[in-house]
């Protein structure tokens, strides 16, 4: 019989942890905040023993920001795609011992270890987004969240990182040199979180948490501030063709004659453009994909025209998107992933592929996407893929429509 295997010593790895980052905060983290102008707003303190402290996730290194800004170690959520890249995976096992999760997943492991780390009187980082916002605004935050940090029964603080999207977004090349600021927005005690209902906490979270980029911007300073805004902006206002829309440097345009520049207040501008924001022109693309009427699956027009047992029935009718040369991967638990095909990325009404491989929208059970839109795609019988190659694409549109479809919007 296998043994179980050992909890890690808490509190041997908390000193090693606090001791790396006193080492971290005095000789590389101050360079790096430097490089993106970030600093601290308003009093910052954390209550004494363990604690849950959320914000808004706008950049790769919130977490470095506000660990510094309280000069104490926290534990750490991160996704776990994180510890599969090379070199920079195997440091952050190392040195951060994060709690992974795996996106698009429930995370009832995630709550465990987080229970098991406040227990100890340590404290616990989280972004409850779960993936960086694309467009601007804080985003999409689960009810579940408020009742998991009940259950939790500790005090909850919340940050606000402003200014984070316009120095990176989460679809952009490089850095546009300006302003983050880090502010502590709210404060809760155990006592005033038990006394709320979950409805009325988790609006406090929503309150607390929001955040606006296009909300008095400062000016943020880049080479190449629109390169790779098509992975963000994947529907043309003009034309309504999706992935049509390219982007070199300050400028990106269609085939259909739309033009625009990008300016250092991430305001969009052009004769044709018709949203001044990557906010504006986010809401409007995914208005327009939930008002879309899909065509029939193939059950359903199998069952129109008397035909059974033909999966190819009208199969190019009922393609929503297509990108080129992707792989798709299948993910393990040991981290380790294994390409299972290669070629088209296709979804349909019916089932999302790459080359030979496909998975079932009806066996979807979360969808997500990380870096510059990868989708990562959880299945109900617990496999977990990755799509990704050198061609990027638009990994959004993907997850826009498959929680449409998954959440029965599409028929007629």
């Amino acid at each position: 019989m296998t043994k179980a295997k050992k909890a890690p010593d808490l509190k041997k790895r908390h000193s090693f942890f606090e001791a790396e980052r006193k080492f971290c905060c005095f000789l590389i983290v101050p360079f790096f905040k430097w490089l993106f102008g970030v600093e601290k707003s308003g009093e910052m303190s954390l209550p004494e023993g363990p604690c849950v402290i959320l914000y808004n996730h706008v950049t790769d290194f919130d977490v470095v920001w506000i660990i510094d800004a309280f000069h104490e170690f926290m534990y750490c959520v991160a996704s776990e795609h994180l510890v599969r890249i090379p070199l920079a995976g195997a440091i952050l096992k190392t040195f951060v011992a994060p709690i992974l999760k795996k996106k698009g997943t429930n995370g009832a492991g995630v709550v465990l270890e987080m229970s098991r780390i406040l227990r100890a009187g340590y404290k616990v980082l989280l972004a409850p987004e779960g993936l960086r916002s694309g467009n601007g605004r804080t985003g999409e935050i689960a009810p579940v969240t408020a009742a998991v940090l009940q259950k939790l029964k500790c005090p909850v603080v919340m940050i606000r990182i402003h200014g984070g999207f316009l120095t990176t977004p989460r679809w952009g090349k490089g850095i546009r040199k300006g302003r983050i600021r880090i502010e502590k927005a709210a404060e809760y005690s155990k006592e005033e979180i038990a006394s709320m209902s979950e409805e009325e906490f988790y609006e406090h979270i929503i309150k607390d948490l929001a955040v606006d980029a296009y909300e008095n911007p400062s000016a943020h300073k880049g080479k190449r501030p629109a390169e790779n805004i098509e992975l963000q902006l994947y529907l043309c206002p003009s034309c309504k063709e999706f992935g049509t829309i390219r982007s070199k440097k300050k400028e990106f345009f269609c085939n259909c004659g739309l033009r625009g520049t990008i300016d250092e207040y991430g305001m969009l501008k052009g004769e044709k453009i018709p949203y001044r924001t990557v906010t504006e022109w986010d809401f409007w693309q995914r208005d327009y994909i939930d008002n879309t009427v899909l065509p029939d699956s193939v059950e359903d027009k199998e069952a129109k025209n008397g035909v059974a047992g033909n999966k190819e029935v009208g199969k190019a009718d009922k393609i929503l998107l297509r990108s080129p040369s992707l792989a798709i991967h299948r993910i393990e638990k040991d981290h380790k992933d294994e390409v299972l095909s290669s070629g088209d990325l296709v979804l349909t009404v019916d089932e999302i592929s790459v080359g030979e491989v496909s998975v079932p929208i009806a066996e979807i059970s979360d969808v997500s996407i990380y870096s510059y839109g990868i989708l990562l795609i959880a299945t109900k019988d617990g496999k977990y893929y990755e799509i990704k190659g050198k061609q990027k694409y638009p990994g959004e549109a993907y997850l826009i429509f498959i929680k449409k479809l998954n959440s029965g919007k599409g028929g007629k």
